[in-house]
């Protein structure tokens, strides 16, 4: 069985919608004991955790979702900011009766656990930041994400909006050679929609404005109240946040460690999938009440 096989195994057997706030969510739940939340990227969907849920659910009750406006989940009309992912996940543990959890955030997904850390502190167990935004007030990485073919109308043709998005997918890796076709092909049958076209610039609205990022988003002068023990994680090799982003939050946050993973670009969870699992599971058991007098 092959790692493609293997994930729409575990998608078919743990899929599940559930109905936050209206919209229809598509999520998978594996595993048992304490719950650990998976956030993804910007335009990114639940299949990018392919390679961590199962190793992280032998250990935790792992979550992973289509964040609103992502993947199979609904794309409705609404302000996509920094407050709406923000109250969304908060909705979606207490619909899902989680009281309190551990986050790991990609990109994206990172400043979102970020701004639940910093505001719902008592939902937040420990905080995994990976390669996160608003960490620095850089509004590079969001043109980086201008970039995305389906918002230009430079090249309308299936064909070279698939090339398209291969290129950028790339950009996303240290060895350009990992990405696979299979998610390239996903990537252009989530992103192609109208409403999928609307959510991403709506993203991009509420986060940038002329004269850089938005307040809300940029989480520098609020990284001393993060209560929660935390781990940032970090590709050496990342073209779209540069790993010294992560090394001064790091000092900024009061409980706070950093991995820098090398020959690894923005996504260290896919490209060097072991080395994250690993580490993820490391931090959270030495951080588990009890484990320190165990």
């Amino acid at each position: 069985m092959n790692v493609s096989e293997m994930a729409n195994l575990i998608k078919s057997e743990y899929e599940k919608y559930i109905t936050i706030d209206g919209m229809k969510i598509r999520y998978l739940v594996k595993g048992a004991g304490s719950p650990v939340l998976l956030l993804h990227g910007y335009a990114h969907f639940l299949e990018t955790w392919d390679f961590n849920l199962r190793p992280l659910s032998e250990h935790y009750q792992v979550y992973a979702m289509d964040l609103p406006g992502h993947g199979l989940s609904d794309k409705p009309e609404v302000a996509y900011s920094t407050f709406f992912f923000t109250r969304f996940v908060t909705d979606f543990m207490q619909a899902l009766g989680i009281e309190h959890a551990s986050l790991v955030g990609h990109s994206m997904g990172g400043q979102i656990s970020l701004n639940v850390a910093i505001n719902f502190p008592e939902k937040v167990d420990s905080l995994i930041l990976e390669t996160s935004v608003g960490l620095a007030n850089d509004v590079s990485p969001i043109r980086r994400m201008c970039s995305v073919p389906v918002l230009s109308g430079a090249d309308t043709k299936e064909s070279g909006v698939e090339a398209a998005l291969e290129q950028r997918m790339k950009r996303e890796f240290y060895n350009p050679d990992f990405v696979a076709k299979e998610m390239v092909d996903m990537s252009y049958r989530f992103m192609q929609t109208a409403e999928a076209k609307r959510v991403l610039l709506s993203i991009l609205h509420h986060s940038v404005t002329a004269d850089g990022l938005r307040p809300e988003v940029v989480m520098v002068d609020r990284l001393h109240l993060v209560k929660s023990p935390a781990l940032l994680i970090h590709g050496a090799q990342d073209a779209i946040h540069p790993p010294e982003m992560s090394r001064n939050a790091c000092r900024l946050i009061p409980n706070a460690r950093l991995k820098v993973i090398d020959q690894c670009g923005h996504c260290p969870h896919i490209e060097k999938a072991a080395e994250f699992n690993e580490a993820v599971i490391s931090f959270l058991e030495a951080n588990e009440p009890g484990y320190l007098s165990a």
